[in-house]
């Protein structure tokens, strides 16, 4: 399955705490409607460290069944063992997972050293059962997957790409320069989606995309139709808001203004929290203002 495009890291919906399975049926029906390519579950939004093995599994049955054939469902499966992180894998393979995201471990972060994260990344590849592609978050791992490693692992050939979401966008040059050139550069930041794209990413993986993401398909078809200085344009009034989703007020702030979108957005799970009512205001402000 071609994979390119946007696509959302989808919220996980919750009611009183619990998982709204309900909630995220009506979401995915809503965004099917758009020209999103596919949906990231399980990702960084969907607040996957918070969920237990059962609640993840559920979820993903779940989407897998809300998702159609024409639109591909990533799902992230890194965990801190390489044991642990194969056996994940392989059992969201079975409920229908076309491709796995998968974190570096980052608990003994000292230690993960380009030989280590080398070879925890290589023998989760051969034994997956879906492709892969390597997530570099270091904003929450504390570890960077620099390019030079990037570029060993595009090798293997269940390695199919990497989602960067670091936002340093000389360093993703680096990384989709020197990996093999049928390896997918997924871009995770949305305030450098366009830049990315000018210098060689196949799309992005982008928060803001859960609430706009109309705004996000259209800066990736005006680029490819190379009419950059719309693009541009498109970009520069998204940014705000994107920012706002992402660096400034997370996850909370990213379900508020789903709420305000029209679609359900809820509290997160605790020990986060939704945002006071200024922030909410803020946020509607910026959506309004797109």
């Amino acid at each position: 399955m071609e994979l390119t495009g946007v696509i959302p890291p989808i919220p996980t919906p919750f009611d009183r705490g619990e998982p709204a399975l309900g909630k995220l049926e009506e979401n995915l029906a809503m965004w099917n409607r758009t020209g999103l390519s596919g949906f990231l579950i399980l990702g960084s939004n969907g607040e996957a460290v918070y969920l237990n093995e059962q609640e993840k599994l559920a979820v993903v049955e779940k989407a897998r069944g809300c998702i159609p054939d024409s639109k591909t469902m990533l799902v992230g499966t890194g965990l801190e063992s390489t044991r642990e992180t194969v056996r994940f894998t392989n059992l969201v393979a079975d409920l229908g997972a076309d491709y796995a995201l998968v974190a570096p471990p980052f608990y003994y972060k000292g230690s993960m050293q380009p030989k280590i994260l080398f070879d925890h990344f290589q023998a989760v590849a051969d034994k997956s059962r879906i492709p892969i592609l390597l997530y570099n978050v270091p904003q929450f791992t504390g570890v960077n997957l620099e390019p030079a490693l990037v570029a060993r692992l595009s090798k293997h050939p269940n390695i199919v790409g990497i989602k960067d979401s670091q936002g340093n966008i000389g360093q993703l040059n680096e990384t989709i320069y020197s990996t093999e050139p049928e390896f997918l550069v997924f871009v995770g930041s949305a305030p450098v989606f366009y830049p990315a794209l000018c210098i060689g990413a196949h799309g992005g993986i982008l928060a803001v995309a859960n609430v706009i993401p109309e705004h996000c398909i259209e800066i990736y078809d005006l680029f490819q139709q190379g009419r950059h200085q719309d693009a541009r344009s498109l970009q520069n009034r998204m940014t705000p808001l994107a920012k706002a989703v992402t660096v400034k007020y997370g996850i909370a702030g990213l379900k508020a203004v789903m709420d305000t979108a029209g679609y359900f957005g809820g509290a997160p799970r605790s020990p986060l929290q939704s945002p006071e009512p200024e922030v909410q205001r803020e946020l509607d402000r910026m959506l309004r203002g797109l």
